[in-house]
């Protein structure tokens, strides 16, 4: 599936870039000009998209030849792609396929040196991204994120229950757990608190997920005590989640606490695009 929709949205991409036509191909390469193209990393990076490019380009018929697989953790300047065929198409395709190999990539990378560095001191607690993305392109940057090894969250709204500050005030905490009741029993309902006091008060609704907004690594250690003691007294303890300006300066101050999701939006929304380049041979 997601091949798919990825699909679409590099041919609407190219069909955006190339507008009524690619003005300096079309005059200087031959129609039947064949050529021999290579895609090189420039750094250290994971790589992610290369086989969702390599459909694409069947539908161009291009040959092609990988040297990676998707996931790899490549070295600087390592080939990871041989293109073959008619050199206006490649030239045509070349910056599409590359702005999404290198922002793909980014991500995946990204998430892959936070998800290492969290795992010297916690092996357990999940690095997930949020719902912080580029319009349309939700799906392929969480598929990065994945591939990266971290965890996509919830993809959509209608995935599951996150009842945030905005709900609550709206109608209320005792309101909002009200109407949730019509919910069906296979969608999980989470939390957002802002302080240790609403804490207190959610608790007692017994929710699957807790979210702890934006709180300060050390007043995760007061909220981690309330919740200890609420599940002694009631035998239930929530999923706990921490999110809020948490990127990689701060995260080892939060992963040494016994939590079970670290969200980052930081993830995506600040991933830095891996640099690539194509290169072009005659054949």
């Amino acid at each position: 599936m997601i091949n798919e929709y990825a699909k679409k949205l590099l041919k609407e991409s190219l069909i955006y870039d190339v507008g009524f036509g690619d003005l300096t191909t079309e005059l200087i390469i031959p129609k039947n000009h064949e050529s021999k193209a290579i895609i090189r990393v420039k750094e250290n990076a994971v790589v992610c998209g290369i086989n969702i490019v390599a459909d694409f380009l069947d539908d161009y018929n291009l040959k092609y030849k990988t040297f990676v697989n998707e996931g790899d953790i490549v070295q600087k300047n390592t080939y990871i792609m041989e293109i073959y065929g008619n050199t206006k198409t490649i030239l045509i395709l070349e910056r599409t396929i590359l702005n999404f190999l290198m922002h793909l990539s980014g991500i995946a990378t990204k998430t892959y040196n936070i998800v290492k560095m969290v795992r010297e001191i916690n092996k357990n607690v999940k690095i997930a991204c949020t719902r912080k993305t580029l319009p349309m392109l939700s799906m392929v940057e969480k598929y990065a994120v994945y591939i990266g090894g971290g965890d996509t969250h919830r993809f959509r709204l209608d995935d599951m229950v996150i009842i945030k500050d905005n709900h609550i005030e709206a109608v209320g905490i005792e309101k909002c757990f009200k109407e949730i009741k019509k919910l069906s029993f296979s969608k999980k309902v989470e939390i957002e608190v802002d302080n240790l006091e609403q804490l207190k008060e959610v608790l007692k609704y017994r929710p699957d997920i807790v979210l702890l907004d934006n709180f300060k690594p050390d007043d995760i250690k007061n909220a981690l005590n309330i919740i200890n003691e609420f599940e002694n007294k009631k035998g239930h303890r929530p999923l706990i989640e921490v999110s809020g300006g948490i990127n990689e300066d701060n995260v080892m101050d939060y992963a040494k606490y016994n939590i079970d999701v670290i969200s980052m939006g930081c993830l995506i929304h600040s991933a830095r695009a891996v640099d690539m380049g194509l290169d072009l041979f005659r054949m």
